[in-house]
């Protein structure tokens, strides 16, 4: 097996263990805002699988499965931040200029064809920033003292590892490195699976603490 093949095998492991995790203790999230963890794994799975299969059977060369996992998941964890954050008016910002960046790459870029970059880049900025807001909403809260069994805490340190590297190293830096195939697999990989292994422990913190 190829290097790419490896990493790619245990990018889609990571996030089916992730979701099925998720499903298996549903009684223990329905109720609370990470539900809305097991929507975003749902949709992320089901639409990375459309575009794999399309990729290896039909020779499908079309980024729409990409550009619309960017697109709805991150407005689906939007709204898991605000369940948290309570703050309507980030909320308002961070969904409008998700679907701004959207509309103005469209005239740019094909949907279907081509991946919104540097919608990413933006929506990855916004999510930092609801990440930041999180966190300074829970270090003035008594809550501050557990955090540690806090499942939205652990979740949210997956989520800023993911998007400062989506940041970092393939908006800011990505001319300048160069690349290679292997190499980008390695760190989408590596990030992703920190961020599905946060996912599992902070449901895991919400089943064991309620």
């Amino acid at each position: 097996m190829t290097l790419v093949e490896v990493t790619s095998y245990i990018l889609y492991s990571s996030m089916i263990t992730a979701l099925l995790y998720a499903v298996i203790n549903w009684n223990h999230i329905k109720n609370k805002p990470e539900l809305w963890i097991l929507i975003f794994l749902l949709v992320t799975t089901v639409l990375d699988l459309c575009g794999v299969y399309f990729r290896l059977y039909h020779g499908s060369k079309l980024q729409v499965f990409s550009n619309l996992i960017i697109l709805i998941s991150n407005l689906i964890l939007s709204y898991w931040f605000y369940k948290h954050i309570k703050n309507k008016v980030l909320l308002f910002i961070s969904i409008s200029t998700i679907f701004l960046s959207f509309f103005i790459s469209a005239f740019q870029q094909n949907f279907l064809r081509e991946i919104f970059y540097y919608a990413n880049f933006i929506i990855s900025i916004i999510l930092l920033i609801n990440v930041f807001f999180y966190l300074y909403k829970l270090l003035l809260s008594d809550n501050v003292v557990r955090y540690n069994k806090t499942p939205a805490f652990w979740i949210s340190i997956g989520i800023v590892i993911y998007q400062i590297n989506l940041v970092i190293v393939f908006f800011l830096i990505q001319e300048k490195l160069k690349l290679t195939t292997n190499i980008y697999f390695t760190i989408i990989t590596t990030v992703s699976v920190l961020l599905y292994s946060s996912i599992i422990y902070g449901i895991k913190l919400s089943k064991d603490y309620g």
